[in-house]
């Protein structure tokens, strides 16, 4: 390589799908890797139509493989893609963003719980291969270095929050803004997100603290049926009629939820990062969580963690946040400090010094 020369550096995803967060964290680190002089694109397994333009196939790396160039791997889930970087001869970053234990889908879900362990499989054959690895939490961090990746680092998610203050849903907006508490959960509707705990923990809080409450939960619901008929049959079992699965909803009607929603609860038992806290706490929302996997790490400490499910423990820490005025306040400050970790610039800053760190930049 030339000395005047600076090398590629390419990106390699499963998909880039428009709207989606690890798409969006290629696009703005594509960008800037473009801003600072490197040659870089993106190429991917599955094409989203919306940005076909903005990518490229993954067999057409190939084409532009070189031993001096860096291809940053996402990594989420077993592909072809993940293969095709043990194959070439560039030198290796993984960005790893989790994978849910297979033990989460097994009872609802065969074919995805089989993904998974495949999954988890391709990672680990990836740890002689790469030149680094970067989780998006410490909590993803960790699990890299059980599994021998050597050096590791933390690259927290690089998300834009800037679209949740486009215009909201006017109908969202009329039919929930109503005076009533709306407590919000948003993510797909998959086990380890422990949806039936929010449904126990509502069904105390509005029994015995805010009968003029609601628990709405935003996310599609299509691929885990049993699991979704199940939380049907305990919503009905437990008497709540004041829960709302929205299913997949649009930017606007998103929005809305965020702008409606008096505190963001969560009880999910694995997460990566957990983008939705970060999107609520970027709406000034209060956030009230359990402590499980990367949301410790990743948060910071900057929303109300509980250690305990017990549904009236849980549910009275909702309520203390949402009746003592100094409570959220302290709270939402933390929040606010919080998001300063994820300012894009630091974000694309650091991984650059990762990568020099690591010798792969000069």
């Amino acid at each position: 390589m030339s000395a005047n020369r600076r090398p590629a550096i390419h990106q390699l995803s499963v998909s880039a799908a428009y709207g989606d967060a690890i798409g969006s964290e290629i696009f703005t680190l594509r960008d800037a890797l473009r801003s600072a002089g490197y040659e870089s694109d993106v190429f991917v397994e599955l094409v989203d139509a919306r940005v076909a333009t903005e990518v490229r196939p993954y067999q057409e790396y190939r084409e532009v493989s070189r031993p001096d160039s860096v291809v940053l791997l996402h990594f989420s889930l077993g592909s072809k893609v993940s293969a095709l970087a043990r194959e070439i001869d560039d030198r290796l970053v993984l960005i790893y963003h989790n994978i849910t234990p297979a033990e989460w889908f097994a009872p609802y879900a065969l074919g995805i719980a089989r993904d998974c362990q495949r999954g988890r499989v391709e990672l680990a054959g990836l740890a002689d291969r790469a030149a680094l690895a970067l989780g998006a939490s410490e909590y993803n961090r960790l699990e890299l270095e059980e599994l021998g990746f050597e050096p590791t680092g933390v690259l927290p998610l690089i998300i834009d929050l800037s679209r949740l203050d486009d215009a909201a849903d006017p109908m969202v907006l009329e039919r929930f803004d109503d005076g009533h508490t709306n407590l919000l959960f948003v993510g797909r509707c998959v086990p380890n997100k422990r949806m039936e705990d929010l449904l126990r923990f509502f069904a105390y809080y509005r029994r015995f603290i805010d009968h003029r409450s609601r628990l709405i939960i935003v996310g599609e619901y299509r691929s885990f049926v049993l699991y979704f008929d199940a939380l049907q049959e305990l919503a009905g079992a437990l008497g709540l009629d004041e829960v709302h699965f929205t299913g997949h909803v649009d930017q606007a009607e998103l929005n809305a939820y965020y702008r409606v929603a008096d505190c963001f609860v969560c009880a999910s038992e694995h997460e990566g990062f957990c983008v939705p806290i970060f999107e609520a706490m970027h709406r000034d929302l209060p956030v009230v969580a359990y402590s499980a996997a990367a949301i410790p790490y990743s948060t910071g400490g900057g929303v109300l963690l509980s250690n305990d499910k017990d549904p009236a423990l849980f549910a009275e820490a909702v309520h203390q946040v949402l009746s003592d005025e100094g409570l959220r306040n302290r709270l939402l400050a933390r929040q606010r400090q919080a998001l300063k970790a994820l300012d894009h610039e630091k974000l694309v800053a650091e991984l650059m010094r990762n990568l020099e760190r690591a010798g792969l930049t000069s």
